[in-house]
């Protein structure tokens, strides 16, 4: 095969220098990825600080049975999102970029939500007995660095993945311009080595010492063991770091095309082995890959320029009000489960009306905060203003 034949045959990919494609696809795959914690959390509701959990059904078979099927839509949001914050801000790194402005964009983005959100939910559960250590822990991003849940996930139980976030965020300017040096081999190989991370971790978590306390509504995973598996950002860093390799594959036109319809294929038989392995081993390994091979097929269309369902302007929209999607439902379904309509429910049509309504609550409440909390602090703060 001639060079000029294999450049025609590589996926598109932005030039260096050039301004990189616009990844519409991911945007709109971004609220997808928050559709499936609301559905996890709207049959399976904890509050983290309070040792409290909502069942949706009063039978307790028909709510086993849910969890069954929606138990790992969670872990495998949450793990969707770290690999596409590792790819996007790889996918839109220049050499040019400094580090502080980096950390200024990134933190304007996520800040003003995620105190908005945890002031609401300070309030909201108030009377279930809101600890001011674990006020302290979530201001300043800590609450995932305590080996015990109920504090990772105090105060507002998403809030835990914005502080993986963070540190996400201060790792990935010291590392960048290293990666981007990396040859193909090097590169592939990195992959590798966060697949296999994201398998052993879990493994790793059933094997050390259990700890005290059990995980609320799960009693046959430890806290500790949760913590280990699941929230402490070290371990997390193979996601984060598996979307930073997969995209400059991309970019370099290393990886193999990925069609879209096998990406979502491979969803499949991965999520039966999710459900079907011990629980912290499902949160953690088998619905990496099919997340990395989605994430590519979308980011090669859309630097190809092929519209798609999730590029189409409503997509976009939702994609866009994803971040305070996430971080306000669970709010909202607390609010409808004990305060409105008073659960756990006996029929289906009740569970109905209570999805329904709280799904559309709040995507409404999301717009709002996107519209008028998001936005405006992020044009005006986002860049350095120029001295006059």
């Amino acid at each position: 095969m001639t060079q000029e034949a294999e450049i025609r045959q590589r996926p598109a990919a932005p030039r260096e220098g050039a301004p990189p494609a616009r990844l519409d696809s991911l945007t709109g795959l971004r609220f997808f990825a928050a559709l499936a914690v609301f559905v996890c959390h709207s049959s399976f509701l904890l509050i983290g600080s309070a040792s409290l959990v909502l069942p949706t059904f009063t039978d307790q078979e028909r709510n086993a049975a849910v969890q069954a099927v929606t138990g790992q839509l969670g872990g495998l949001g949450v793990g969707f999102f770290f690999i596409l914050s590792g790819f996007v801000l790889t996918w839109s790194a220049r050499t040019t970029d400094r580090t502080g402005a980096f950390y200024r964009r990134r933190f304007v983005k996520i800040l003003p939500l995620y105190y908005v959100s945890g002031a609401a939910a300070t309030v909201l559960l108030w009377d279930l007995g809101v600890r001011w250590q674990d006020l302290l822990a979530y201001a300043t991003f800590l609450q995932v660095w305590v080996p015990n849940p109920e504090v990772s996930f105090s105060v507002l139980t998403p809030g835990w993945s914005l502080a993986v976030e963070a540190v996400f965020y201060l790792v990935f300017p010291l590392v960048i311009g290293r990666f981007r040096r990396l040859g193909r081999r090097a590169a592939w190989t990195g992959l590798a080595v966060c697949v296999a991370v994201a398998f052993l971790v879990p493994v790793l978590a059933y094997v050390l010492p259990a700890g005290a306390g059990e995980l609320v509504g799960a009693p046959d995973q430890m806290g500790f063991q949760t913590w280990f598996a699941y929230v402490l950002p070290l371990g997390r860093l193979c996601d984060f770091f598996a979307g930073v390799f997969a995209a400059l594959l991309v970019t370099s036109g290393r990886f193999p095309r990925v069609g879209m319809g096998w990406a979502l294929a491979s969803f499949v038989p991965c999520y039966v082995v999710a459900s079907n392995t011990p629980y912290l081993f499902g949160q953690r390994a088998p619905l990496l890959i099919p997340c990395v091979l989605l994430i590519v097929a979308a980011a090669q269309g859309d630097a190809a320029r092929r519209p798609t369902f999730l590029s189409s302007p409503t997509m976009v929209l939702l994609g866009n009000v994803s971040f305070a999607f996430y971080l306000c439902h669970h709010l909202v379904l607390y609010a409808f489960h004990s305060k409105v309509l008073h659960g756990p429910f006996d029929s289906v049509a009740m569970v109905a009306v209570y999805v329904v309504s709280t799904l559309a609550v709040s995507l409404a409440l999301a717009w709002l905060l996107h519209r008028y909390v998001e936005m405006p602090i992020v044009r005006r703060f986002s860049t350095a203003r120029e001295p006059r």
